[in-house]
């Protein structure tokens, strides 16, 4: 079984603040590649031709472009409610109506979509909530993932510290919520990296802040999204003290070649980081697909060249069952090797063909 940690869905906010995000999302991508004008801020006529970037994620789309490559199961990740940015009412939210949650669009309702969505395909999509202890209080975060866990069914919590304005070290407003996630012993995956939107506190980024939490609960199974990127040999010994935190490789495996993505590898086990907690993952719809992250690592020994393999069991296991032990759900090594036998020479067609008829350009994000 192959899982695809990191996935987004749906919208992150209502507009106009919906779009005003995306657009700082992806204004740097689309200007290093000459979509939009670098000498001056790109105005209405310059985004002509992308507004499709602030179009809902369909959840069927999603499903079909990870299916179409061997990818069993992805996490679908609800966006924590704000309303105190620039980007005004943010979080999950239903827009195109295809979750079946009754009344209005809305923040508030973020949970709910992402449950609704684990309803519809319990096969393919793992739900994972979202709070902020910055909307509406500590305790009624607490309450809410209370509620997403014993109520919606819910697998764990993402959280988003830098987008929220709030410290994952924080003791008042975060600790509470790692308290309750800790007594309902589910796994809790943290955005720990840098983002191209302005509004959000780069600090909160830095993946030393959750050597606090990690100290405080080391029973708590914790998640690095995004590998700490930039700060990735910090997340790297972060995860070397601490057996209770994990990474994902989502957004960080998109910046790397395939040579570059076997160095990561060798980088993690020189700093002590075992390869048992790293984590495949897309950070969907980034701007590389899973068509291609996948064979990525997959195949990562084709780029070794004169250095050591990595084990075939290591590779299956961030191809899915680190996560799957991460979460505490089930995962069968030697299925998983299997599948990654009979995929082969699908991905190689994909390497192969990449390298004559490179990719479209796509923007990435990274939340």
């Amino acid at each position: 079984m192959i899982i695809d940690a990191h996935n987004h869905v749906l919208a992150a906010g209502l507009y106009p603040g919906y779009e005003r995000f995306i657009k700082e999302m992806t204004m740097g991508y689309f200007q290093s590649h000459g979509s939009l004008p670098e000498d001056r801020d790109p105005g209405d006529e310059d985004w002509k031709g992308l507004e499709y970037l602030w179009e809902p994620i369909d959840p069927d789309t999603l499903i079909r472009d990870h299916a179409g490559v061997g990818v069993d199961k992805c996490t679908i990740l609800a966006v924590a409610p704000s309303e105190y940015t620039r980007y005004e009412s943010r979080g999950t939210v239903d827009i195109a109506g295809v979750t079946g949650v009754e009344g209005p669009p809305s923040i508030d309702k973020g949970n709910d979509y992402i449950a609704a969505l684990v309803a519809k395909y319990p096969e393919t999509f793992i739900g994972m909530s979202a709070v902020n202890p910055k909307f509406r209080g500590v305790k009624a975060a607490v309450a809410e993932l209370e509620r997403a866990i014993t109520k919606l069914q819910l697998t764990g919590l993402k959280l988003y510290p830098m987008y929220d304005h709030w410290a994952p070290n924080d003791r008042d407003l975060a600790f509470p919520i790692f308290a309750k996630a800790a007594e309902l012993d589910i796994p809790v995956m943290v955005h720990l990296s840098t983002t191209p939107v302005g509004d959000t506190v780069l600090l909160y980024g830095w993946p030393v802040l959750l050597d606090d939490v990690a100290r405080a609960f080391p029973n708590l199974r914790l998640l690095v999204c995004h590998a700490g990127h930039p700060w990735v040999d910090e997340c790297l010994v972060l995860i070397s003290r601490h057996r209770n935190v994990y990474l994902d490789m989502s957004f960080l495996n998109s910046t790397l070649d395939q040579r570059e993505t076997y160095g990561f590898l060798r980088r993690a086990r020189q700093l002590g980081c075992p390869l048992s907690r790293v984590c495949w993952a897309t950070d969907y719809p980034g701007f590389e697909f899973p068509e291609t992250l996948l064979p990525k690592l997959a195949l990562v020994n084709r780029a070794a060249g004169d250095d050591p393999l990595v084990p075939q069991a290591d590779i299956a296991r961030m191809l899915g069952g680190n996560y799957a032990r991460f979460l505490g759900m089930d995962w069968s090594q030697e299925e998983t090797l299997e599948q990654m036998r009979g995929l082969e020479e699908k991905w190689t067609g994909i390497l192969t063909g990449r390298k004559t008829n490179p990719p479209p350009a796509r923007p990435h994000h990274t939340c």
